[in-house]
C-alpha cells in the first residue's frame, strides 16, 4: 500500500469516528434555530397556549344556553367547568415530569392532539355526562400545554432574553384569559354553542405545523423510570381537594362526616405521596427541588399569586355589578384596565430586565404592588371612589405581570438541566390550585355572609339567589343588599392580604442569582452528566 493510500485510510478512519461520537445535543447547541425558525416556533407555541387559556373561559358565557339544550341541573352547571380545571391541574405535575423523561415536542403534540380529539367530541356531546367526560380530558391536554410549553419556551430563548417576548408571552394568555368570554359569547349567539369547542382545532392544527416544520430539538438518551404510584397518590391527594373546594358548602356541609372523609383522604394521600417521592429514583415532584432556596420561594410566591388571579376578577365583577350597580360592560372595561396594565407591565419590564440582566428589584416591587392592591380592595365599601378601586386593580395588573412570567423564568433559570420540566411545572401547579382552592373557599364565604342578611316580604326569594338582580328591588333593600355586598367582598380581600404579604416576604429573601444567557439546549450541552 503506498502512502498515500495509507493517509487516505487514516483520514476516512478519523471521519467515520468523529461521527461515530457526534453528541447530537451539543450539535443542537453549536447550531442553534435560525430567527426565522425560533419565532415560527414561537408562535406554535403561543398557539398552544392560547388554547390552553381558552379551554376554561369561552363555554362561561354560554353555560346558560348549553345547559338548557342539553337538559342540565345546576350541579352539571358547576362540574362543566369545574372538571375542566381539575384536570388542568391535576395533570399539570405528571406533564412537567414526562418534559423531564421525553421529547419536548412530541409531549407538545401530543397533549395538543389530546385537546383536540376531547374538544371535538365535547361539541357532539348529546347529554351534560358526556359533555362533562369530554372536558375532563380536555382539561388534560390543556394540563399538557400548560407544562410543556414554558419548556419549549426555555429551549428557543435563554432567562436573559425571554424578557423580551415577555409582553407577548403575557398579552396572548390574557387573551385567552379575559377575550375567552367574549369569544364565546359572540360564537354562541352566531353559530352555536358547540361551535365554542370546534373552533380551536384550526389554531391547534396550525400549532403543530409550525412547530414541526420549525423545532428541532436533540433527542435525551436517558432512562425511563415513571414514578407510576407517586403520580397516583398526587392526583388522588389534588382531586380530593378540588373535589372537597368544589362541592363542600353546596353538596354536604363544610364542617360534616363526608367534608372530614374527603379532606382528611387527601391529607393521608398527600403524606404517602411525600414519602414515595423522597424514594423513587425519578419523582413526579422532585423533593430536592423544593429544598432549593429560589425554586421553593418562587412557589410561595406563585400560590400568593394564584389567589389574586382569580379571585380578583371573579368577585370585583360581582362588586361593580351587583354593590355599585354598573353594567356587565363598565364592569368588563375595568376587568380589560387590568389586562391592559398586565400585559403594558410585562412588555416594559420584561425588556428592562433582558437589558440589564436586573430581575429581583422588579419582583420585589411587583410583590409590594400586590400586597398594596389586596389591602386597597379590602377598604371597598358601596361609596368607594371608582377611581380609587380602578388604582387598585392597576396595582394587582402590574403585580400579574411582572410576576406570572419572571417567577417562572428564575425557577427555570435555577434549576438542573434534567428537571427543567418539573421546575417549570411546580410553580404553575400550586398556583393553580391556589386560585381554584381561592374562588371555591371565598365564594362559600360570601355565601354564608349574603344568607346571614335576613329580609322579609316578597322580594325575599330574590335576595336569597344566588346571583341577585339587584335592578329589581326597590328601596331600602336594594341598598340594604347593595352594602351587604360591597362590604362582605372587602372583607375576602382582606382575608387574601396575608398570603400576598407571604408573597413579598418570599420575593424578598430569593436568592439574586444571574440569569443566564444560554438556552436550556445550550446549557445541557455543556453539562453532559444531565442528558
Amino acid at each position: 500500500m503506498s502512502t498515500r493510500d495509507v493517509w487516505h485510510t487514516r483520514r476516512r478512519s478519523r471521519s467515520a469516528t468523529s461521527e461515530d461520537t457526534r453528541d447530537p445535543i451539543r450539535d443542537a447547541a453549536v447550531h442553534p434555530h435560525s430567527r426565522q425558525d425560533r419565532m415560527l416556533a414561537l408562535t406554535g407555541t403561543l398557539l398552544g397556549l392560547v388554547l390552553a387559556a381558552l379551554a376554561s373561559t369561552t363555554v362561561l358565557t354560554s353555560l346558560p344556553v348549553m345547559m338548557h339544550e342539553l337538559g342540565g341541573d345546576q350541579t352539571a352547571y358547576t362540574w362543566v367547568v369545574g372538571s375542566t380545571l381539575l384536570t388542568t391541574t391535576v395533570s399539570l405535575a405528571i406533564w412537567g415530569k414526562l418534559a423531564d423523561l421525553f421529547s419536548h415536542k412530541k409531549l407538545m403534540f401530543a397533549s395538543i392532539a389530546v385537546f383536540v380529539v376531547a374538544s371535538l367530541f365535547a361539541g357532539l356531546a348529546p347529554d351534560t355526562a358526556v359533555l362533562i367526560g369530554f372536558r375532563s380530558l380536555q382539561g388534560i391536554g390543556a394540563g399538557g400545554v400548560i407544562a410543556v410549553g414554558p419548556v419549549l419556551l426555555a429551549d428557543l430563548l435563554s432567562p436573559r432574553e425571554r424578557g423580551r417576548y415577555a409582553g407577548l408571552i403575557s398579552g396572548v394568555i390574557g387573551i385567552g384569559t379575559i377575550g375567552g368570554p367574549v369569544i364565546g359569547g359572540i360564537v354562541t349567539d352566531t353559530i352555536g354553542w358547540r361551535w365554542n369547542f370546534y373552533l380551536g382545532i384550526p389554531f391547534a392544527i396550525a400549532a403543530v405545523v409550525l412547530l414541526q416544520r420549525s423545532l428541532h430539538l436533540p433527542v435525551h438518551h436517558r432512562p425511563i423510570r415513571i414514578d407510576w404510584v407517586g403520580a397516583g397518590l398526587i392526583s388522588v391527594s389534588a382531586c380530593a381537594l378540588m373535589v372537597w373546594v368544589t362541592l363542600a358548602g353546596s353538596q354536604f356541609d363544610w364542617l360534616s362526616p363526608t367534608s372530614y372523609v374527603v379532606l382528611g383522604g387527601a391529607v393521608v394521600c398527600a403524606l404517602a405521596a411525600a414519602v414515595v417521592e423522597a424514594k423513587v429514583r425519578e419523582p413526579v415532584i422532585p423533593l430536592a427541588l423544593l429544598r432549593n432556596p429560589s425554586i421553593s420561594r418562587v412557589v410561595i410566591a406563585s400560590t400568593a399569586l394564584g389567589v389574586t388571579m382569580l379571585a380578583v376578577p371573579t368577585f370585583m365583577s360581582q362588586y361593580l355589578q351587583i354593590a355599585r350597580g354598573l353594567s356587565a360592560s363598565v364592569s368588563g372595561m375595568f376587568m380589560l384596565s387590568m389586562s391592559v396594565a398586565t400585559f403594558l407591565a410585562a412588555s416594559v419590564v420584561g425588556h428592562r430586565i433582558s437589558r440589564t440582566g436586573l430581575w429581583k428589584r422588579w419582583v420585589v416591587l411587583a410583590s409590594v404592588a400586590l400586597v398594596c392592591g389586596l389591602a386597597g380592595l379590602s377598604t371597598l365599601t358601596v361609596s368607594s371612589g371608582l377611581a380609587a378601586v380602578s388604582v387598585y386593580l392597576l396595582c394587582i395588573g402590574f403585580a400579574i405581570g411582572v410576576l406570572m412570567h419572571n417567577l417562572l423564568v428564575v425557577a427555570q433559570n435555577c434549576a438542573p438541566p434534567h428537571q427543567l420540566g418539573a421546575a417549570s411545572a411546580l410553580p404553575a401547579f400550586f398556583r393553580q390550585l391556589a386560585s381554584a382552592m381561592s374562588v371555591s373557599i371565598l365564594g362559600a364565604v360570601l355565601a354564608t355572609r349574603i344568607s346571614a342578611f335576613h329580609t322579609g316580604g316578597d322580594e325575599s326569594e330574590l335576595v336569597n339567589a344566588s346571583v341577585p338582580r339587584v335592578a329589581d328591588l326597590a328601596e331600602p333593600l336594594r341598598g340594604q343588599l347593595q352594602t351587604a355586598y360591597a362590604d362582605g367582598i372587602g372583607d375576602l380581600f382582606l382575608l387574601c392580604t396575608p398570603l400576598g404579604l407571604l408573597g413579598l416576604v418570599a420575593a424578598l429573601v430569593l436568592p439574586n442569582t444571574p440569569l443566564s444567557s444560554k438556552t436550556a439546549v445550550e446549557t445541557q450541552a455543556l453539562d453532559p452528566l444531565d442528558t
